[in-house]
């Protein structure tokens, strides 16, 4: 058998996400493996965004973590990390469950980002009412344009305001670089440098006016292997506990292995070497080409033709048309949005299902 066939596949309802833990454990091991020390380790959760998986990362000497909502922050408190970044702006609504996230898990420091000074105010205001106190990293845009304060002046000015601010602790810099995703790695690198230049100046600067610990957390999965060797670089790979087809094609100098897989059905033929499958965009991620939705190990020469919401057509190679009800295994192409469809995945150990995880903070509200 294949590693990702199961033996009791019949009794699956299709379609779900199954997870392979052995294969979650390698892959953090191959993950330790990339760095010299695991304090250089700052993983995102947004891939799994289950309790399990955390453990599993903690287990392995893996105490902080980033996230980008409440939930996702809340079941990292409930878990016991040590330190948890919210990599999103707080606003409106959320800088109150963030004090309340606070307050009631008080073993965790959490910290968020902020990009210019309404936000720093916004947040010295409300904590000062509730009589406690916000560390905050400076979110810099380093060529995203997604969120962040350019360095160099104007990034100095927010950090000057930022530690001149009521309540807020100023822990450092923040950098997503998600923009660079060049395939060959000598070309990630060069443009990766690139854009890092300024936030070593801007550091410098800040090491020079307060000579006090700067933490700099940089990277997500495409530059991980880039930042992982600079020193005093906190990484943030996400996508590494489950990966995906996506970036097993563009990172082939990452060797993780898939852990998540789809269990989906054909449903339907419904021309010549057409075939339907369970497998809409309610069940996939669905942004990209329709070619880069899912990947089946065991029918490479499958192309999809149509996708909508609870169906995926495919032209299928003459003389391979499966059978109506016929189980077909797939790989996600975008694996972090596939698992937030999806209350919780099954696990399979040995070819059997062994268990189930939840997926708490697919949430936007869990407690908080």
């Amino acid at each position: 058998m294949d590693w990702y066939e199961i033996k009791d596949v019949e009794t699956i309802d299709s379609p779900t996400l199954v997870v392979y833990p052995k294969r979650v454990k390698s892959n953090i091991g191959k993950l330790k493996s990339m760095v010299k020390e695991v304090s250089q380790l700052q993983p995102h959760i947004k891939t799994f965004k289950c309790i399990e998986v955390v453990k599993m990362l903690m287990d392995a000497g893996i105490d902080k973590f980033k996230c980008a909502t409440i939930a996702e922050a809340e079941i990292l408190g409930m878990a016991g990390a040590k330190e948890v970044l919210i990599a999103y702006p707080m606003v409106g609504p959320k800088v109150d469950r963030m004090i309340k996230l606070m307050l009631v898990y008080q073993d965790t420091e959490f910290s968020c980002l902020v990009d210019c000074p309404e936000q720093a105010r916004h947040l010295s205001a409300q904590t000062y009412q509730a009589d406690v106190y916000l560390r905050v990293f400076v979110d810099l845009n380093v060529g995203t344009d997604r969120t962040g304060v350019r360095p160099l002046a104007e990034a100095m000015e927010l950090y000057d305001y930022c530690k001149a601010t009521s309540h807020l602790i100023t822990m450092g810099l923040h950098i997503y670089d998600g923009h660079i995703r060049h395939r060959e790695l000598g070309a990630r690198k060069e443009a990766c440098d690139a854009a890092f230049t300024p936030v070593e100046e801007l550091a410098k600067a800040v090491r020079e006016k307060y000579p006090v610990k700067l933490k700099i957390i940089a990277g997500g999965s495409p530059t991980f292997p880039i930042h992982a060797l600079r020193k005093g670089v906190t990484c943030s790979p996400g996508t590494f506990a489950y990966w995906d087809k996506g970036y097993q094609e563009g990172l082939p100098e990452q060797s993780f292995d898939f852990a998540a897989v789809l269990v989906c059905r054909v449903i339907s033929r419904p021309g010549p070497r057409l075939i339907c499958l369970d497998l809409g965009y309610k069940s996939v991620a669905s942004e990209g080409p329709l070619e880069k939705r899912v990947w089946f190990p065991a029918h490479p020469s499958w192309v999809p033709v149509s996708h909508s919401e609870e169906h995926l057509v495919l032209k299928v190679p003459e003389g391979e048309e499966p059978t109506i009800g016929e189980v077909v295994y797939g790989i996600p192409y975008h694996i972090c949005p596939t698992v937030a469809m999806y209350d919780r995945v099954l696990t399979v150990e040995n070819h059997q299902i062994s268990g189930c995880w939840d997926t708490v903070a697919r949430k936007r509200k869990i407690n908080i």
